[in-house]
């Protein structure tokens, strides 16, 4: 008993038996279906089948949003009424929405390919840890003026550093 049967004899249609198990028929094809591999090739492919059905629908729209914005353009030049040229008005609006979603599309063809290619070209390393004293690490970031060689290249410095070593 299914929770159907309530339904099925207000339609007055047989009750349908359950396709699990025992109920499905002898000369039923069951057939496996493997998954289609996602591949470089096929995102590509697949990227320019949506980019030109979107954009064949844009461009549809565009012209079929023309011939209806002359047809109200008349109509609205006979009427002389001030909803016809509010209507008027939100058609162009439509329009230019319309136009700019067609440029914009472009863009985004671009950014999805461009992304794309940085994914697989850079890796960014966050959180990194250095374990060493401050010291250590400015000499290894800025070699050219670490504390050691500033103290070290100056005569009046080094003279008083080995006079401490002496005295010691």
């Amino acid at each position: 008993m299914s929770g159907f049967d309530n339904i099925e004899k207000a339609l007055g249609v047989e009750p349908s038996k359950p396709l699990t198990g025992e109920g499905i028929p002898q000369n039923a094809i069951v057939a496996k279906v493997d998954p289609v591999p996602l591949t470089d090739e096929r995102l590509e492919k697949d990227l320019k089948t949506d980019y030109q059905l979107v954009r064949d629908n844009l461009k549809e729209l565009v012209d079929m949003g023309k011939n209806a914005l002359d047809g109200v353009i008349q109509v609205a030049q006979e009427g002389d009424s001030p909803r016809a040229y509010e209507v008027v008005a939100q058609m162009i609006k439509t329009l230019s929405e319309t136009n700019r979603e067609l440029m914009d599309l472009h863009n985004r063809v671009k950014t999805i390919r461009k992304v794309d290619q940085s994914v697989t070209n850079n890796s960014t390393t966050n959180q990194s840890i250095y374990v060493g004293s401050t010291k250590e690490l400015q000499d290894i970031i800025n070699s050219a003026r670490s504390s050691t060689k500033a103290f070290d290249n100056r005569p009046d410095v080094r003279d008083g550093i080995q006079g401490d070593k002496n005295n010691e």
